[in-house]
């Protein structure tokens, strides 16, 4: 079976809307931890600043964009991965299958995203911004900790959700 094919028969057995659904309430349990983290002794992790003011100098756009762009991230793109190429393939209840794909954006955003940004967002490039990093390490310990349990609740999220359409 190709690729190509085993992503055709995902498509007839995947319900997108599910999925969508799934990853926007994924993503707003994630964006509701990260504003509680520092609450719990997390790092501030403003993820919609470090987006939005990738392409806008005005904080309060920068937060609005990166926002917009945050929830797009979580509610399309990666729960439609999810749904069509992640979930069909694992076995066990949904909320499992969902936190064990949240680690291959934990993961991808540890080694790539976050280093990747010190060259190419403007304001960290300058230095007027602080990068945070290979693994959140300008964060400290427990910013790439804060960053797994984000995940995995987004995870757990959209796997309980896209399984039975409910939570």
């Amino acid at each position: 079976m190709t690729l190509a094919t085993s992503v055709w028969q995902g498509h007839r057995t995947s319900s997108w809307p599910r999925a969508v659904v799934g990853g926007f309430l994924g993503t707003l349990a994630m964006t509701a931890l990260l504003y509680m983290g520092p609450l719990m002794g997390f790092p501030p992790m403003d993820i919609p600043a470090l987006l939005g003011t990738m392409f806008v100098n005005d904080m309060g756009a920068a937060f609005w964009l990166g926002l917009v762009m945050h929830f797009l991230i979580g509610s399309m793109f990666l729960a439609l991965v999810y749904a069509y190429l992640v979930a069909p393939r694992l076995k066990g209840p949904g909320w499992l299958r969902g936190a064990l794909y949240s680690l291959f954006p934990w993961l991808a955003m540890m080694v790539m995203v976050l280093p990747m940004m010190n060259m190419i967002h403007p304001l960290i490039s300058t230095g007027s911004m602080m990068g945070p990093g290979f693994f959140a390490a300008n964060l400290g310990p427990m910013g790439a900790v804060g960053a797994l349990i984000g995940h995995l609740i987004y995870g757990i999220v959209l796997g309980a959700y896209y399984s039975r359409g409910t939570l």
